[in-house]
């Protein structure tokens, strides 16, 4: 391939990666977690976080106010910890998602793409084999 045609396909793969990007960015997942019931006597959330597909937090709420009652801090944390993991996790079960949509491979077999793509095993390194 001449180095115009390198050069056009790199110009594609970043092309498609600014896509992700933009489409991680703009991906928001909730995680709620904890049970009470309102002021208007229905059931809600306690906590509730909105998370990005780049694994940011764009939001962060306690919905349960008793809950910021000192004697309920350890409850508090954990269900914090809880929304947290859940909303990390779901971001990137979507992220791999969207990647695989635009990139067009998994990311989680890129490890082995790489390094067992051909079929041959672990790569040789010249002087150590």
């Amino acid at each position: 391939m001449s180095g115009l045609g390198q050069m056009g396909e790199l110009k594609k793969m970043y092309d498609k990666y600014r896509e992700l990007q933009k489409a991680l960015k703009n991906l928001v997942i909730r995680a709620k977690e904890g049970e009470y019931v309102n002021e208007e006597g229905e059931k809600a959330s306690s906590i509730v976080i909105d998370m990005t597909g780049e694994m940011k937090i764009r939001d962060f709420k306690i919905n349960n106010l008793e809950l910021l009652n000192q004697a309920r801090k350890d409850e508090l944390e954990e269900l914090v910890v809880k929304a947290f993991q859940k909303a990390q996790n779901k971001a990137q079960e979507v992220a791999a998602e969207k990647t695989k949509e635009i990139l067009g491979f998994d990311p989680s077999n890129l490890a082995s793409a790489i390094w067992w793509g051909n079929g041959g095993g672990i790569p040789s390194i010249p002087g150590l084999s």
